[in-house]
């Protein structure tokens, strides 16, 4: 109460009236601080904590989706990955094929493999009887079986 008697001797009735409202509002601000501080302290609580025995609280449920999610995305990882591994090594295994036919084939066949697209290149890997067909219609001869005897259909069919 002396401090408003002083502030009124030398401070005048506008500047009272400023001091008057600061102290009202610093002791609503310290209320409505205490309230907040109340209201978040019970928020926090009631996340935290399970409501009954039966019931997991909330904090438990989402750490338990987020755990789902994430052994899931990591299983999705791995599935992933190791196909890549196994993608590599079945296309290892195409190309020792791939190889193999050229080793065995006749050798304008290894020319023309560079020259091929790659899905004709994998039927003939798929399939090397197509490699003598193909030598047969390019008269190379070579072919597998009696179509390079030289005579005509019509003399076989006879």
């Amino acid at each position: 109460m002396d401090l408003i008697l002083v502030a009124v001797m030398f401070l005048g009735s506008q500047s009272i009236a400023a001091l008057c409202c600061f102290l009202v509002l610093r002791a609503w601000y310290r209320r409505e601080k205490a309230a907040l501080r109340a209201e978040v302290e019970d928020l926090v609580q009631s996340f935290l904590a399970a409501p009954d025995k039966d019931t997991p609280s909330p904090f438990a449920v989402l750490l338990d989706q987020g755990a789902l999610l994430l052994a899931s995305r990591l299983v999705q990882q791995l599935k992933s990955m190791l196909a890549g591994t196994e993608s590599g090594l079945s296309r290892a295994e195409s190309a020792a094929e791939q190889l193999s036919m050229l080793d065995t084939a006749p050798p304008w066949v290894s020319a023309l493999a560079g020259i091929l697209p790659a899905k004709l290149r994998n039927r003939l890997v798929r399939n090397p009887q197509m490699v003598g067909a193909l030598s047969n219609l390019l008269g190379g001869g070579g072919g597998s079986g009696n179509h390079g005897t030289g005579t005509s259909v019509r003399d076989r069919l006879k």
